[in-house]
């Protein structure tokens, strides 16, 4: 039984029916294929013919050689000419194909129907494509599972029923948050080889071939200094540095390269600093984060751990999932984890394990009281059952607060 992520689903179903093209995008594995899955047996509970639906998969073996538009139109174009009414497309994993926009558009001016898109890299959306669309198109991100997501996935599961949610996210932190690796078996060697297998083919496929990279000796080390380095501000000269210091010498330009190539494949995250006083964008020393910590457990192993690294991870995956811009707040010389924006709305949030003491308490909440704007200001953190009010900002429990969405 597929469990039904209704956070996707219901930004999906929004646009249905409506003439825009909705782009799926996010990492290899987070779950796309089966979002269209779900839609397509909507659909056809709803009285649309199964024939009519029409599912392509871009990413194996049969349509490989399929990479130019005009072989895109021609396949959409046949598949059309067999059936009568309005289609429904589904084409899973596109990214490969060039100017895909213009043969997408062309069958849409054609015949009746819609299209579902996905992407594990963000080559699909290529320079004029939206223009090349009329600029009708939607795009969702999609994310591995949320803590809430998580929850719903194992509730059924004999090893799940018993555990405390505390337990469930020493587990889900663990074994990260892959919407595959929880239907196997509870084995930490067969879950590890799965996540390891996931990456190996994000490099491969969605990093290496996809940006035609080819001098790749750099790309397992750079990757470890960001997996070493969740939660840390840094330049990459400090990973130019550290490559160096290993016996590599790259440039600067090279490790931004490989970043971009990486952000590409949603395989990581950078997160810009925000001068929140000032009101600006500031251009140095972000941070950056990874699609899964369990991926990340996977590859490097699980210790050393720094505990709120990984909170800040989860938290900053589902503010994503929430639909935040997410950014690190900078008011003087005090940091803020995040600051996440919707519209003209924000809010400010220090993340951390536990708060034992005074001295804590002041180095969470007073960075957050510095700021002088009234926009919702609140401390995570893993004490369940504290409770503290500083000048109208709380202390709330993480977990509570993932368990929320």
């Amino acid at each position: 039984m597929m469990v039904r992520r209704e956070l996707y689903l219901k930004r999906i179903e929004m646009y249905i029916g409506r003439p825009v093209i909705k782009l799926i995008t996010g990492v290899r594995r987070s779950g796309k294929t089966t979002l269209l899955r779900q839609i397509r047996d909507e659909l056809q509970e709803n009285d649309t013919s199964k024939e009519n639906t029409v599912y392509i998969n871009f990413d194996g073996l049969n349509y490989a050689y399929l990479t130019e538009e005009k072989e895109l139109y021609e396949l959409l174009r046949s598949e059309a000419e067999k059936r009568e009414g309005k289609l429904w497309f589904f084409l899973d994993e596109l990214q490969n194909v060039k100017l895909w926009a213009k043969a997408v558009t062309a069958i849409s001016s054609e015949y009746e129907c819609e299209f579902f898109i996905t992407s594990s890299t963000n080559k699909l959306l290529y320079d004029g494509f939206a223009g090349d669309l009329g600029y009708r198109y939607v795009k969702i991100d999609v994310y591995p599972l949320t803590f809430s997501e998580y929850l719903e996935f194992v509730k059924d599961k004999e090893d799940s029923k018993d555990k405390t949610v505390e337990e469930l996210f020493k587990s889900y932190l663990l074994n990260g948050a892959m919407p595959g690796v929880h239907s196997l078996n509870e084995t930490i060697g067969t879950r590890k080889a799965y996540l390891q297998d996931i990456y190996n083919s994000i490099l491969l496929k969605d990093v290496v071939q996809c940006n035609k990279l080819r001098d790749i000796s750099h790309i397992d080390r750079i990757m470890q200094f960001i997996m070493e380095n969740i939660g840390n501000t840094f330049s990459p000269k400090a990973i130019k540095d550290y490559v160096k210091e290993q016996g590599v010498t790259i440039s600067v330009d090279t490790v931004y390269s490989f970043l971009d190539a990486l952000m590409g494949a949603y395989l990581i995250y950078r997160v810009p600093r925000y001068d929140i006083k000032n009101d600006k964008l500031l251009e140095t020393q972000e941070k950056y984060y990874v699609c899964d910590f369990g991926m990340k457990n996977a590859v490097m192993g699980k210790l050393p751990v720094n505990y709120e690294a990984e909170l800040e991870n989860v938290l900053f995956l589902e503010l994503l999932a929430r639909g935040f811009k997410v950014y690190v707040g900078k008011q003087g010389r005090y940091q803020i984890d995040f600051m996440g924006t919707k519209q003209e709305d924000r809010t400010y949030i220090n993340c951390c394990s536990v708060l034992p003491d005074n001295e804590a308490v002041r180095r969470e909440f007073n960075p957050l009281i510095k700021i002088k704007d009234n926009y919702f200001k609140i401390v995570l953190s893993m004490d369940s059952s504290a409770r503290i009010n500083k000048g109208g900002i709380i202390n709330y429990p993480l977990l509570q607060f993932l368990c929320e969405a």
